[in-house]
């Protein structure tokens, strides 16, 4: 918001925060007088929560925020390509955070506030209620406060999963505008005056809040002061200064980890610059005090004084406990070989000392891969990740850490923490980190308070002086020796908090971690600019934790019969341009892809909002056109597994070259390559992946039978996506089966089969329920002429609660139904010894096209068998027994089926289909759920594709933020029939409350039935008011 905002339509007139303890979490107050108005301040009140608990006043600050009148967007070293626009336009922008204060305000005038309350790690779980009071001259206004406590604890910031490194200037580092710093701020506080130590204990505090737990601290600079050098070059190494700085941070709770400044730096002559680096050494001066030089590396004297220094630095490393905390760093953004082999010097020399050593370097535009070799951790610039992501995927994998960092770049339509910027960017920075599997996140200036126009260093003026946010994130408090917070600093500390949240859920439930995470950040550009679609997230982590509820599934089925289906899909934005990187649209009941040179890596388009973890997954695809590069080689096919879904070097790639081979590629890297029998140039072949634990399987054109296999632990959950290489390409007929029918791809076994014209023992369970020519299913093969016993078994794998198998009969024209059983048995068991017969079916009529389904209670079940005592025969007259799929179900039956109703609002999000998408968590833009649309009554109907056994039905609400519950029914019928037009009433509700995150769950006795169908007289009312329907999910159970 900025000062010339006005009200917008329904402005919120209460605040309701989520919160895990340990967490800090703000609501920003904005007071636009009619009349100006004096004496403006804010007064918060306790908060009163469950058993007597309280969050006392001193847990919760109240603080002004300052509108700096000159940020600069455009000119001054920088060129936003996107950016926030005043409503008046000009420059100003709220950014720090100052004491709150009895001001006046203008009229017309939009001052901002920044209330915070911070939840104690041991404060009780529950509600709490307070108010925070706008106190001026027109008279008090109170708002009301909610803050719920989640029983989930964010730990410490010296115990955080996130390694967080702002870079804060103090000693060291360029010994120029950092040593000024403090100093051209602060009054009488030159380097280690007692002034100056007031101020870097500040700094532990406020970092130790924001969890910036990797310090910048130069220890070469601090051993300055208690070192000696005589006159024969003998060094005695003084640790003291250094101890008190590390100390001071560690007191305050903000150390978990020292990160020292480069010590190889650039020639300061700018001509030869990078192309020969020089060693930041310690040597006597002219009055016999140690003073920093700079000489060429890889000297007799430089390898003598290293070979000093590193032996005593790991001594009393070790001596404080420290060893296993301090980041070693030689180069920044390095650009020339000969800082390499400079390095490579540097680095054989340390390691000597530090056999297992932690070592990082920031790696700029250039792509420098020789430089990496030396170091334990990868800091690339965002760009350089983005362009080089297989290289730096392929060296995580091999055990290095992998961080980000962003500074004055990027100025486009990435994430940064420039003023400027959509604020909700500085919070999505540890998301991106969290995405892409690392562990830590940098930036270079935290408090670079100085600059020098004219080549002299000098003091910001950073409060009205020209500014981009690039150099510093905090302003510094001048009486109090101390530092003003910023919105950017408190967004950033939210998104570091995310983080930690985020690792929780994915320990338990990573599937639901990544499907929450591809709602906020797709990749470096593709991401929400909204900062209440990132908190409503937020919440949605922390109910997500504190649920008992399984992991989300997300089935999915598309043969783009209706063109609307392509807003299930997302296509990645180009971070120059700020447009869609490729051409994706739905024509003649395909998804087409045009452009044969659209790109190796860009040609992409993701399943919006869903991750997976064991799934199957299948596409038709017809490559229609190559380019000239690569010619046949060029692809199409499947990504798995991805962690961001518009790139493909991360997760699986598998794919169909126009020459027929099939290949599986990981982070650059082929796995297994195959070729495709038979296969023509642009002909149509299906493609199918079923990934499970460490093993996955690929399936090729007509073959039911395994064309590759392979076992990588490498990436366990991801997205999915379809992708082009270089080729133009048709996908039809996607099919994504999270393992909502746990038998597609598993294990059979027969009493005989037939290998041959399209059957095998694994086509019955390759996801195709009809018989297609190379894909037709199992068939029995023995005792042809004479009546006799067949059997087929499925193993699941493990047990799982089932409750229905379906038995498709095989397809083919003409031959609709034949060699399905007359008499029969469907059994289960969960050892393969001990058999429950589930259903009996004897003189079963000749079926027509579709399942026949057997329900039955729930059952643990791994092992499932048809055992045939009395067959039918195929066209030629022989006793077989013949199914085109055998699938199972269990849980949720309500997943991925048929929904029809009343009427339907398709938008922001909304949609019939989204009922059973399995997406409980509404996400604007993606999946909200269904909502009814103009009419006081409406109803919903699922269709569970056959007759099924059922006991329960959970009505999940929509859960966006605060319009948790909004439009769910009051009055309403939950209804079940066999056959869409006789209903039976199971359930009524009359004068349903609002139902908080988990819903409403109806029980009654058990029912067999194919529909179910809700039917509501009397509605509540969503966000705005209008009378709907509206449910994030309807699960039968």
């Amino acid at each position: 918001m900025f000062s010339t905002s006005t009200a917008p339509a329904h402005p919120a007139t209460s605040i309701t925060l989520y919160a895990a303890r340990g967490e800090y979490e703000a609501a920003q107050v904005l007071y636009r007088p009619a009349s100006a108005a004096t004496g403006v301040s804010l007064n918060a009140t306790a908060l009163s929560g469950p058993g007597g608990a309280s969050i006392p006043v001193s847990e919760i600050t109240v603080r002004r925020q300052y509108n700096h009148p000159n940020v600069v967007m455009h000119g001054d070293g920088i060129w936003l390509k996107e950016y926030e626009v005043p409503p008046a336009g000009g420059t100003s922008f709220y950014d720090a955070l100052v004491d709150n204060t009895p001001i006046s305000v203008n009229v017309g005038y939009a001052q901002a506030y920044h209330y915070s309350v911070h939840v104690p790690a041991g404060q009780p779980a529950g509600v709490y209620t307070g108010s925070v009071t706008v106190k001026s001259s027109a008279g008090d206004v109170p708002i009301p406060v909610t803050v719920r406590v989640y029983p989930v604890t964010v730990p410490p910031a010296n115990q955080s999963t996130l390694k967080q490194n702002n870079w804060f200037a103090s000693v060291g580092w360029d010994y120029k505008g950092a040593e000024l710093a403090i100093p051209e701020q602060y009054a009488n506080a030159a380097a280690y005056s007692p002034n100056w130590w007031k101020v870097i204990a500040s700094f532990a505090r406020n970092q130790a809040k924001h969890r910036n737990n990797v310090i910048y601290a130069d220890f070469q600079a601090l051993l300055i002061p208690d070192t000696t050098i005589d006159a024969a070059g003998n060094y005695s190494f003084g640790w003291a200064t250094f101890d008190r700085f590390v100390e001071l941070f560690e007191d305050a709770g903000a150390m978990q980890y020292i990160y020292t400044p480069t010590l190889l730096e650039p020639h300061p002559n700018r001509d030869i610059g990078g192309k020969r680096p020089q060693l930041e050494m310690l040597k006597r001066g002219s009055d016999g005090k140690p003073q920093k030089v700079l000489v060429d590396p890889n000297t007799p004297e430089t390898t003598a004084y290293l070979n000093k220094l590193f032996p005593a630095l790991k001594a009393h490393l070790d001596a404080k406990g420290w060893t296993d905390k301090f980041y070693m760093s030689a180069l920044d953004e390095p650009t020339e070989t000969a800082q390499v082999t400079a390095a490579t010097w540097f680095y054989d020399i340390y390691t000597t000392y530090f056999p297992d050593p932690l070592t990082n370097e920031a790696h700029g535009y250039t792509f420098l891969p020789g430089a990496a070799d030396n170091i334990t951790t990868f800091t690339p610039y965002t760009d350089n990740y983005e362009d080089h992501t297989g290289y730096w995927q392929a060296q995580r994998l091999k055990g290095k850490e992998l961080w980000l960092y962003v500074c004055i770049v990027p100025q486009d339509y990435q994430v940064n923490r420039l003023i400027g910027m959509h604020l909700a960017k500085s919070r999505l920075l540890p998301w991106l980190v969290w995405k892409i599997g690392g562990t830590g996140f940098q930036h270079w200036g935290w408090n670079y308070w100085a600059y020098k126009p004219d080549d002299v260093f000098r003091g910001y003026d950073t409060f009205d002086g020209p500014q981009n946010g690039d150099s510093y994130i905090v302003r510094p408090d001048k009486a109090r020796y101390d530092v003003y917070d910023s919105v950017r600093s408190e967004t950033q500390l939210d998104g570091a908090e995310d983080y930690e949240l985020l690792n929780q859920l994915a320990a338990v439930k990573p599937v639901t971690a990544r499907a929450i995470a591809d709602t906020v950040i797709t990749d470096i550009a593709t991401f929400e600019r909204s900062g209440q679609a990132v908190t409503e997230r937020h919440k949605q982590i922390l109910d997500a934790l504190a649920s008992a509820d399984a992991e989300s599934q997300f089935p999915y089925t598309d043969d783009f019969s209706d063109a609307s289906s392509a807003k299930n899909w997302l296509v990645p934005i180009n971070r120059a341009s700020g447009q869609q990187e490729s051409s994706w649209s739905v024509s003649g009941g395909e998804f087409v892809q045009p452009q044969a040179g659209a790109g190796w890596d860009k040609a992409v388009v993701n399943l919006k909002g869903r991750a997976y973890r064991d799934v199957a997954a299948s596409v038709d695809l017809r490559i229609t056109g190559v380019s000239a590069t690569g010619g046949q080689e060029n692809w199409a096919g499947l990504m798995v597994r991805n962690f961001s879904g518009t790139e493909m070097d991360t997760g699986y790639l598998v794919a169909q070259r126009n020459n027929g081979e099939v290949f599986i590629v990981r982070s650059e890297t082929t796995l297994a390559r195959a070729s495709v029998p038979g296969y023509v140039p642009g002909q149509r072949s299906r493609l199918r992946v079923v990934a499970r634990g460490d093993t996955i399987t690929v399936y090729a054109g007509a073959n039911a039978a395994p064309l590759l296999t392979v076992t990588d632990k490498a990436y366990q959950a991801g997205d999915i996506a379809l992708i082009t290489g270089g080729a133009a390409a048709r996908f039809d007929n996607v099919k994504v089966n999270p393992e909502t029918n746990p038998a597609e791809g598993r294990a059979v076994a027969a009493t005989s089969s037939y290998d041959g014209d399209g059957w095998s023992p694994q086509g019955v369970v390759d996801g195709e329920r009809g018989s297609v020519t190379g894909r037709m299913g199992w068939s029995s093969h023995s005792n042809l002429t004479t009546d006799h016993t067949e059997s087929i078994t499925v193993d699941l794998g493990s047990t799982k609660p089932i409750s229905r198998v379906d038995l498709y009969p095989r397809g083919d024209t003409g031959n609709i139904g034949q060699g399905f059983p007359v008499d029969f048995t469907v059994q289960v068991s969960a050892d393969r010894s001990t058999w429950t017969t589930v259903a009996t079916r004897t003189g079963f009529a000749t079926p027509g096209t579709g399942a026949q389904t057997f329900p039955f209670p729930t059952t643990d079940v791994r092992y499932v068998k048809v055992e045939g005592t009395k067959l039918g025969r195929d066209p030629n007259g022989h006793y077989r027994m013949q199914f085109a799929e055998i699938e199972v179900a269990g849980g949720n039956l309500a997943a991925g089926r048929a929904v029809s109703t009343s009427s339907s609002y398709e938008g922001d999000g909304w949609s019939r289909t989204a009922l059973t998408d399995g997406q409980t968590r509404s996400a604007p833009g993606y999946s909200m759920g269904w909502s009814s649309h103009g009419a006081s009554t409406a109803n919903a109907t699922v269709d569970l594709a056959g007759p099924t056994r059922f006991t329960s039905v959970v009505l999940r609400p929509r859960s966006d933020g605060e319009a948790l519950g909004a439009g769910f029914p009051v009055d309403y019928t939950l209804q079940v029939s066999a056959d869409n037009v006789t209903w039976s009433t199971v359930a009524t509700k009359a004068g349903q409350a609002r139902p908080g995150i988990s819903g409403e769950t109806l029980s009654f006795a058990p029912v067999t039935a194919r529909y179910v169908r809700i039917a509501a007289t009397k509605l509540s009312a969503d966000p705005v008011g209008d009378p709907r329907l509206q449910l994030a999910e309807l699960e039968v159970r």
